[in-house]
C-alpha cells in the first residue's frame, strides 16, 4: 500500500445485503467521520483527498454549477 489510505483488518462480507456487511460499513463510516471531522484542517484534507475540492480551496470541476 502507499500509506495514503488505511484498510480495514478484515476484508467485507462477500453478501453485501447482509447484517455483517452492514455494520461492516458502518463501523468504517463511523471511523472515517471521527478521522475526517476532527478538525476544519482534516475536513478538508478529506474532501481534497476525496476529489471534491482542489488543493487550493476550490470546487472541482464536477461540483461546480
Amino acid at each position: 500500500m502507499n500509506g495514503k489510505h488505511e484498510r480495514a483488518a478484515r476484508p467485507a462480507p462477500a453478501d453485501l445485503n447482509s447484517r455483517e456487511a452492514v455494520e461492516h460499513f458502518r463501523k468504517g463510516a463511523e471511523e472515517f467521520m471521527k478521522k475526517a471531522t476532527r478538525s476544519k484542517e482534516s475536513a478538508m484534507k478529506a474532501l481534497v483527498e476525496s476529489g471534491i475540492y482542489t488543493k487550493t480551496g476550490k470546487l472541482s470541476k464536477n461540483y461546480r454549477s
